[in-house]
């Protein structure tokens, strides 16, 4: 049988703050900001439909920013380095 919570006895300790222009969460809106301005620059158009899409490929490249190597090098460095 499904059991179906409201919000209320999910999150019984759940409070609502007021982001009183970003104080609150300033790095949470400094990434909503990149993200605007990533998908005004790289893809000029986007669509409701697809945006789910849209953030999966920013959230691969940004936890992948620190990593520049290519699958290329990987591979070539894993075959030099196999016992």
């Amino acid at each position: 049988m499904e059991r179906i919570y409201t919000s209320e006895k999910k999150f019984l300790k759940l409070k609502q703050m007021t982001s009183e222009d970003g104080k609150n969460f300033k790095e949470l809106h400094i990434h909503i900001m990149n993200i605007k301005g990533w998908l005004r620059g790289i893809h000029h158009h986007y669509s409701k439909e697809h945006m789910q899409n849209y953030l999966d490929e920013y959230h691969f490249r940004y936890n992948r920013r620190s990593n520049r190597d290519t699958i290329f090098d990987v591979l070539i460095r894993t075959m030099v380095h196999y016992k």
